[in-house]
């Protein structure tokens, strides 16, 4: 009786919370209880948001685990474990459709907003390819490969089905260091000089390479970085 008077009313104060300050303002428990009403009307889901971060240890990794692995918590079902394991493939579908919008190219600014709204997404390293069009609008994108939070590593083969596949002419691709300086490491340099051979070969133009990190962004292009390896090739 004296636990169900705890958690009396407890959803609507959270609901009025995130009202009045919005989610990204709550902490990881209760980001994770308010993710967890959507399966759970009635249930409190305290104690289950306790239990998903003691297992995995952040709200990203909570929605990067597997259904099995869900369901080893006690009191995750079926309902619940498919609906977060939903979540990021909804998110994925919404930043997709989002950026199928006419995005211009055109400038440093139209390239790093682009792809700011990407990376924002994610909290570890990612590299993206970003289809450009003639008339150099952004087209789509794909998410090429994951790493940690330092590093990530390209697949060649994957990329080269990648750009066959949606018939690329025009390509700007982007990573991110999600917790440290834009500015490009010697890794980084060794792969661009490595993507500028790979494009060339196949006869697409390479509009920019850039980095996003918590300083803004670095652009090959801008330091004259891709002419310099087309004319040296």
């Amino acid at each position: 009786m004296k636990n169900q008077n705890l958690h009396s009313g407890h959803r609507t104060r959270l609901r009025a919370l995130i009202d009045k300050v919005g989610l990204a303002n709550l902490s990881d428990v209760q980001i994770v209880e308010q993710i967890l009403t959507m399966s759970n009307a009635r249930k409190d889901t305290n104690e289950l948001a306790h239990a998903l971060l003691t297992k995995f240890g952040s709200i990203s990794k909570i929605l990067d685990a597997d259904y099995m692995a869900l369901l080893q918590v006690d009191g995750i079902g079926e309902v619940t474990a498919k609906m977060i394991t939903y979540l990021p493939q909804i998110f994925d579908i919404y930043i997709k459709d989002k950026n199928k919008r006419s995005y211009s190219c055109k400038t440093i600014g139209d390239i790093y907003k682009y792809f700011l709204n990407i990376f924002k997404n994610f909290n570890h390293e990612v590299f993206v390819v970003a289809y450009v069009s003639k008339n150099s609008v952004f087209q789509n994108y794909e998410v090429l490969a994951h790493g940690d939070t330092t590093q990530v590593k390209l697949n060649k083969v994957d990329m080269t089905k990648a750009v066959v596949l949606n018939k690329a002419v025009a390509i700007v691709t982007a990573h991110n260091h999600p917790y440290g300086s834009a500015s490009p490491s010697s890794a980084d340099y060794d792969s661009f000089t490595s993507l500028c051979t790979f494009f060339a070969s196949l006869g697409i133009t390479y509009v920019d390479n850039v980095i996003i990190g918590e300083d803004g962004m670095f652009s090959f292009k801008q330091k004259r970085l891709i002419e310099k390896e087309l004319l040296e090739n």
